[in-house]
């Protein structure tokens, strides 16, 4: 008899979230039998899909899967009151009306984005034993105050709730797996034990990755552009924020060192009006509308670098933002502006530079370097790009690893109430 998983996540298809779609058909290909728990769609917009009501239970299929939908209050604008009042909402309707599917479940895989859907399982673990494992995307009560999401007075008291929460969370949970290296050490020194933790990295949207297999896909940007054959093409693509803190980079292109290479940004952001007007008067970088993943992908594929950019802050040392794998399946070098888990990834992995961020000499220095390369040294890159995915990302080498979490969880004994390998900060400091 297989597994049976409840995947237990805020947003999920028709909403355009691919990560957590493209987790449970690969939970299925292992052998799992998986039903979804999530929300009433209304991301990203935040006004609920045609079709459903915001107050809504429902109970549909999804290619093959079943999901249980369960109400919540639709928003997910700048008002920080509108998001947290969609995240405890559905928090509470699934905690509430989704221990059905929990308690008939053999062990819940909670999507830990935003950290808050980890209640639904945490209920179900005190009600039924039902384990659950974590798959955490961003590091809470971190994420949503590096982000500038909440500030002020009452910030700290929501900061100081948050933390107690993902605390509990992570105590009660049989298992918590995290996307970067880095966050190993962070929740490890949060209290979370070593052999509580486990490295999952995020796997490309098989269409993605498709995309990226596609040799005929070379020449997009050059002809739509002009830019001609011999010029070197830096792509970003993503959202233009303060996260990503573009403007150094942009400021590296204007100057004249780095000439004759390119940079084309794709994506748009509350920083991309300051960035147009910072590269005013260059010829040499473009900037692009949003597109689909798809066709990011295939742009990608037309570059001669693809760049990763992140804000010096310690939180986004240890992120490790899509574009990272995305750049590497391409099998295209890597300019990674950033500190950290990614910045590392792929120095050490021969597959790019990386650069200081917030320096906008250094970042010119690392573009001069990349496009000095030959042909071949550049193909070398590109190629150690896919090896390294192939070897740490790819979607066999992820799932397998979350099946062999689950299954683990899965065959403990049930304990209604209990909480498995509990272990306080203070008595982790005293046992160093």
């Amino acid at each position: 008899m297989s597994t049976r998983v409840a995947f237990v996540c805020q947003w999920y298809p028709p909403e355009p979230v691919e990560i957590p779609a493209g987790i449970v058909a690969a939970l299925g290909d292992q052998g799992l039998d998986v039903e979804v728990l999530t929300g009433i769609p209304n991301y990203p917009s935040g006004n609920v899909r045609e079709g459903y009501r915001a107050g809504s239970r429902t109970t549909e299929e999804h290619a093959g899967v079943v999901v249980h939908r369960t109400p919540l209050y639709p928003s997910h604008d700048a008002s920080a009151r509108g998001r947290l009042m969609n995240y405890a909402s559905w928090a509470l309707s699934s905690a509430l009306l989704g221990q059905r599917l929990l308690r008939r479940s053999d062990v819940a895989l909670v999507y830990s984005s935003p950290a808050t859907a980890a209640l639904p399982a945490m209920a179900g673990k005190v009600l039924w034993g039902t384990p659950y494992v974590l798959l955490v995307q961003d590091v809470w009560p971190d994420s949503i105050f590096a982000s500038g999401f909440l500030t002020g007075r009452a910030s700290r008291l929501v900061e100081r709730a948050v933390d107690v929460f993902v605390r509990r969370a992570y105590a009660m949970a049989s298992h918590v797996a995290v996307i970067s290296p880095g966050m190993i050490d962070l929740l490890g020194s949060r209290g979370v034990p070593d052999d509580k933790l486990s490295l999952v990295y995020n796997w490309l949207p098989d269409a993605e990755l498709a995309v990226a297999d596609d040799d005929s896909a070379t020449e997009g940007l050059r002809v739509r552009l002009g830019i001609p054959p011999a010029e070197s093409v830096f792509l970003y693509a993503g959202n233009h924020g303060k996260a990503q803190a573009l403007e150094p980079l942009v400021d590296a292109f204007v100057e004249q060192v780095t000439e004759p290479s390119h940079l084309v940004l794709i994506g748009s952001g509350v920083s991309k009006a300051d960035l147009v007007a910072r590269a005013s008067g260059s010829d040499r970088v473009h900037f692009l509308d949003p597109v689909s993943r798809a066709e990011a992908a295939r742009l990608t594929a037309s570059s001669d670098f693809h760049v990763v950019s992140l804000a010096d802050e310690p939180l986004f040392a240890v992120t490790m933002p899509s574009k990272v794998q995305s750049g590497l399946a391409a099998g295209r070098p890597m300019l990674v502006v950033s500190r950290g888990d990614c910045a590392e990834l792929v120095s050490t992995g021969g597959a790019g530079r990386d650069a200081q961020p917030g320096s906008r000499t250094a970042i010119a220095s690392a573009v001069v370097e990349l496009a000095a390369q030959d042909p071949e040294e550049r193909a070398d890159m590109g190629r150690r790009g896919r090896e390294l995915y192939g070897r740490l990302m790819a979607r066999e080498v992820g799932s397998a690893r979350l099946a062999e979490l689950l299954r683990s969880a899965s065959s403990k004994p049930r304990g209604r109430g209990r909480v498995r390998g509990e272990v306080s900060t203070d008595q982790r400091r005293n046992a160093q």
